[in-house]
């Protein structure tokens, strides 16, 4: 949408800054709860390059409640079975010396054996799909649905006081600048994010572990790499260090090639021939054609900020923590951040929650973002590489499946304890977890999960009539939708999945995490006094 001084809003309930995966899904989820949002990003559209390559297996779960997971698999089809990590002198050299593909060749970890168990826990799975790829479908479906998203406008200066934040918006294909007001900002704004140096946040972790050229180039390697796709090729020579990406696993691949500053190198000194002769020999096809297409300058790091929330002001995403591509939780990272985080600005943008429920995000979300930061550092090796071992150290968490648990005002549970990540499994309904994942159909085209779509949920351990009689006597603020589950066996099922008994219920917040866990003996009065509780009215 193009922004003129007629079109441009004086006043939105949320502003968000940054429109990569945390901005965009952020858009998504505010629109799935009624919100108006104006989205700007300083660039003229979504990343040309494909810095991201995948997607959690809990982000899978995110979109699929977004009605976006399989436009996202079918975008990332072509590096679908770009799995593993190779290592040698060149790649020609290492493919020529792997063992021939099969049809019951592994291209995620959820198909091994010791994470089948794992797996059965969510209806998704990760996903390949490169961010030039992804976050074009997550735009599309922001405008498509009514969205406001200003490409090419970037925030120059913002203030906050006790009811709004006032923003300064410059177009930056015009010049032009529009001063607005919003009652709670989000920054999504990238690893560099100038929202949280105006923030002043303070950051902690491991810090810098090098800096790399992005080198982004085309080169026919089909006939070398067709049964032998792979993910990553890591090379390490005297006088190359880096790790080869595979785009498509035909003609596009990313070379991360290590620089060094310290030395007095800088990016200008690696021309096109120069980059062109290092990549043939990482390449090992010494007369290859090839194209560069981009070359990007960055820095890999592993970052944290220790608050989340600044007054009417969210960092979520890279703008919150920088990770190393390592983990492959970036983007996913994010994307959870700003998940958690849209339902509870909806809520006290409605007048349903009392603003003490925003609080709750910093608590619940930088804990997960510190783990994830902390776990991407510890994966890389000496020289900024990453460790075979440590991948396989760590293979548990990486899959995604959404192993923390919450701890806030939030969560209605007893304890003093703190948020925890790699503490829940096996979702059974614990306090602070994400909802369990039972299959409703023999097809298993349907999962407990597809009932969350943005409201509170109410699910009955057994028939459901009792917590319907129970809800009409009771009127509450917000959107509450019962469900109970479809058969007899499936509500057996339930109950030993859940550890509950028939006419138990669990509550379960707008974002898929179990609030509380409610007795048969509960009133009426007993659930709306929870509700209450969750949305930190009482």
């Amino acid at each position: 949408m193009a922004a003129t001084a007629a079109t441009f809003p004086s006043h939105v309930p949320v502003l968000i800054v940054g429109g990569g995966f945390a901005g965009l899904t952020a858009a998504l989820c505010l629109q799935q709860q009624g919100i108006g949002y104006l989205l700007i990003e300083r660039h003229p559209g979504t990343s040309l390059l494909p810095k991201s390559r995948s997607l959690d297996l809990r982000s899978m779960e995110i979109l699929r409640e977004l009605g976006l997971s399989a436009a996202i698999r079918e975008a990332g089809r072509a590096l679908a079975l770009a799995w593993g990590v190779l290592r040698g002198p060149n790649l020609a050299h290492t493919l020529a010396t792997q063992p021939p593909a099969n049809a019951e060749r592994v291209t995620h970890p959820s198909q091994l054996a010791m994470f089948e168990r794992l797996a059965a826990q969510s209806p998704e799975s990760g996903a390949r799909c490169t961010q030039d790829l992804a976050e074009p479908v997550l735009r599309q479906a922001a405008e498509a649905r009514g969205g406001d998203l200003r490409f090419s406008h970037e925030l120059t200066q913002f203030a906050q006081d006790a009811d709004h934040v006032t923003a300064t918006v410059r177009n930056r294909d015009t010049g032009t600048e529009h001063t607005l007001t919003a009652d709670y900002l989000l920054a999504t704004d990238g690893a560099n994010s100038p929202t949280r140096r105006a923030l002043h946040a303070t950051t902690s972790g491991r810090g810098s572990l090098g800096h790399y050229l992005n080198v982004y180039f085309e080169a026919d390697l089909t006939a070398h790499v067709r049964g032998h796709e792979f993910s990553m090729f890591l090379v390490q020579e005297p006088d190359v260090t880096g790790f080869l990406l595979a785009i498509n696993n035909t003609d596009r691949w990313s070379l991360h090639l290590r620089y060094h500053p310290e030395q007095s190198q800088q990016p200008a000194d690696f021309t096109d021939l120069v980059l062109q002769s290092l990549l043939r020999r990482v390449l090992g096809l010494p007369e290859l054609p090839l194209r560069i297409l981009s070359v990007l300058p960055w820095e890999m790091s592993a970052r944290t900020v220790e608050q989340e929330q600044f007054g009417r002001v969210f960092l979520a995403g890279d703008a919150a923590h920088t990770m190393t591509p390592y983990a492959g939780k970036g983007a996913a990272t994010g994307m959870q951040d700003v998940h958690n985080l849209a339902w509870k600005l909806a809520a006290v943008l409605r007048g349903q929650a009392s603003p003490a429920l925003l609080v709750t995000y910093s608590p619940e979300r930088q804990p997960i973002g510190a783990f994830f930061a902390h776990l991407s550092g510890d994966m890389a090796d000496t020289q900024g590489l990453l460790s075979p071992a440590k991948l396989k150290e760590h293979g548990l968490p990486l899959m995604g499946l959404p192993d923390y648990t919450y701890r806030s005002a939030a969560i209605l549970t007893a304890d003093d304890q703190l948020t925890t990540p790699a503490s829940a499994l096996p979702l059974v309904g614990q306090l602070g977890t994400r909802l369990p994942h039972l299959w409703l159909d023999d097809a298993h085209d349907t999962s407990t999960l597809d009932w969350c779509r943005g409201s509170f949920l109410l699910v009955a351990s057994g028939e459901a009539a009792l917590w319907q009689a129970r809800l009409s006597d009771v009127a509450l603020d917000c959107s509450l939708v019962l469900h109970e589950l479809p058969t007899p066996a499936r509500r057996q099922a339930w109950q030993q999945l859940t550890h509950t008994q028939p006419g138990d219920a669990l509550l379960v917040r707008p974002d898929g995490f179990v609030a509380a866990r409610l007795p048969a003996t509960s009133t009426a009065a007993d659930l709306a006094a929870k509700v209450q509780q969750v949305l930190t009215l009482a």
